[in-house]
């Protein structure tokens, strides 16, 4: 499984680690981490450069100055709702889940909208080879599965191959937002976020409306995942951080 394989489970229920105590962030083992994949980064996006990527066509980025991208957008309505009030943006989504893509692709298709392509595929190889850099004014990463055992931790996004993609992708001044039910997820993303890739942090904590994150809009929560959590009571935590 990739990093990618956000909402993985059943949004009908939480996952199983949602209902235990958050890991503390170990914040040693987490530089400890970083180091050890330095030295595997380029045999990593070489396999990566292999695969391929999802196509997503060169002209959006010639002919858009203002875009932004949601990478596991399962069926799409939070960007949808985004696209209607966001009209002068170009929004990209990507889903990795066929039933999910299709159903996003097609609830596109269906508003009429003119700034809003949605495409089925791997957003890791996507990101890597198919997004010019300095592209891309927002990146949504909501609710990605956290990985929370040990074993597994080198899967989570901020300690894959893909995060310096994510940064290089980015406009001078563009967002990164992410969203978990993990605390320890948003504070070990924040961590390597301002250590190693020089990001500013403009908000970290349990969610809230901000400047940035349209909650205001979204009163249910902004993704199934976001609604159950918040309505059960279940707290959230978010990162939003941007390239100098």
């Amino acid at each position: 499984m990739k990093p990618d394989a956000e909402n993985v489970t059943n949004p009908q229920h939480f996952r199983p680690w949602a209902k235990v105590a958050s890991p503390s962030a170990n914040l040693t083992q987490t530089s400890w981490d970083l180091k050890q994949r330095e030295h595997i980064q380029a045999l990593n996006e070489k396999y990566w450069l292999d695969k391929g990527h999802t196509p997503i066509p060169k002209e959006i980025f010639l002919n858009h100055s203002k875009i932004w991208l949601e990478i596991g957008a399962g069926t799409g309505g939070f960007f949808l709702e985004l696209a209607k009030n966001n009209p002068d943006a170009h929004l990209l989504a990507i889903e990795r889940c066929k039933i999910r893509s299709g159903r996003m692709i097609q609830k596109f298709s269906k508003s009429g909208l003119q700034n809003i392509q949605g495409f089925r595929g791997n957003a890791i190889p996507a990101l890597i080879t198919g997004v010019p850099s300095e592209s891309i004014e927002r990146i949504y990463i909501l609710y990605p599965c956290p990985w929370p055992k040990n074993a597994h931790r080198k899967n989570r996004w901020y300690l894959h191959t893909v995060m310096s993609h994510l940064v290089r992708i980015l406009k001078p001044g563009g967002l990164l937002i992410w969203a978990s039910d993990q605390e320890f997820y948003i504070r070990e993303a924040a961590f390597v976020s301002e250590s190693k890739y020089q990001l500013q942090t403009l908000f970290n904590g349990q969610i809230t409306p901000n400047l940035y994150n349209d909650l205001e809009r979204f009163p249910n929560g902004r993704t199934s995942f976001e609604n159950k959590f918040l309505s059960s009571g279940q707290p959230c935590f978010e990162l939003i951080s941007q390239r100098q």
